[in-house]
């Protein structure tokens, strides 16, 4: 469980985050309230008059927060009329439940993954996206010589999670059969070593992170392909809210949108100052991502998925016609049982940027 933190700074007032014990207490049984009665309003509940807001993460704190992070440190909330307690992924809890029992929550994650818990029926919305494309890709060895798909045939990849039927939306996409290449199940824990043996010609990666990692542990810088440049057009780390939120809530919602994304600038312009504030005061000395010059090297990258195929001012953006087309793409391939409508999937109107 996080700790409760106060960040301070030479020249800026002290900031401190709420723990998840005040959160429950202000607002624990927020969530059965509103669900039981849909006309209730947030704010008749919350005895504060200032918003209280929570964003779950999908995954540890590193740079691939970095705007949200520095949105924190530097008081934007605060400056915007919030409080803002930012998490950690909870491996223990599903984010669509947290959030369909508790409105005041936002969590982030791949478009895939909101699709399929709308399906589902959890009455969340996207609402703009941290990035336009998708790092999902494959990392070899520089001895396999994996330049490209092709290269891949007859050959072994590795791929753990639920990504399987992403690769084969890949593999047909790209007009090869599911034959052309071996998909072997593996677990995130040996994929490392299996790669480096030789086992396997590939292996799945999360492109902004998981290379440098495996350069750091063996010395090996990896080849990379990504399934963007491979017809998986799907937005990551996208921001999704509770409907209710959005009906009684949507200035908090879109004054949330205008610091994080305030953040995400200040991160793209000055990337070694802020690779340095996320390890100083997010990131526990025992993580894996309490290094300066892996941090750097991840959120360089980064910076390019933030502002692939849009003009630097509009990041944020979620297009409209791109869901929809890549929603139907998942269906078709099984990756999401059936497309949601889009009124019902996508709201653009928090964020006009385009």
């Amino acid at each position: 469980m996080r700790q409760n933190l106060t960040l301070k700074s030479m020249d800026k007032p002290e900031i401190e985050l709420i723990s998840r014990r005040d959160f429950v207490k202000y607002c624990g049984g927020l969530g059965f309230a509103l669900l039981a009665n849909p006309s209730t309003s947030i704010l008749d509940i919350i005895p504060t008059s200032t918003p209280h807001l929570t964003m779950q993460l999908d995954w540890k704190y590193n740079v691939q927060f970095a705007g949200l992070l520095l949105a924190d440190y530097y008081g934007l909330y605060k400056q915007r009329g919030l409080k803002i307690e930012i998490l950690p992924v909870n491996s223990d809890r599903n984010v669509f439940e947290q959030i369909a029992e508790n409105p005041l929550i936002l969590g982030c994650g791949e478009q895939d993954a909101i699709l399929a818990a709308q399906v589902q029926g959890y009455p969340v919305k996207a609402i703009a996206t941290m990035f336009q494309a998708s790092p999902l890709g494959l990392m070899s060895i520089p001895e396999k010589n994996i330049h490209s798909l092709n290269n891949l045939v007859g050959q072994k990849v590795g791929i753990h999670g639920n990504i399987k039927k992403v690769m084969e939306l890949i593999i047909n996409a790209n007009g090869l059969s599911p034959q052309d290449i071996e998909i072997v199940p593996i677990s995130y824990q040996d994929k490392y070593d299996r790669l480096q043996s030789g086992e396997l010609a590939a292996v799945q990666c999360y492109s902004v992170d998981e290379p440098i990692g495996f350069s750091y542990k063996t010395g090996i810088k990896p080849n990379i392909l990504k399934f963007s440049d491979y017809g998986y057009d799907a937005y990551v780390q996208v921001i999704f809210a509770h409907q209710q939120l959005l009906d009684h809530h949507s200035e908090w919602v879109n004054q949330f949108l205008k610091a994080s994304f305030a953040g995400w600038k200040l991160a793209l312009d000055n990337i070694n100052q802020a690779a340095q504030i996320v390890v100083d005061a997010y990131i526990k000395p025992d993580s894996e991502y309490h290094n300066l010059d892996y941090q750097t090297k991840s959120l360089q990258l980064i910076a390019d998925y933030l502002t692939c195929g849009i003009n630097p001012d509009q990041i944020g953006y979620i297009s409209a016609n791109r869901w929809q087309e890549m929603s139907e793409k998942l269906a078709q391939y099984g990756i999401i049982d059936r497309v949601p409508s889009l009124t019902d999937s996508l709201d653009s109107s928090l964020w006009l940027v385009a």
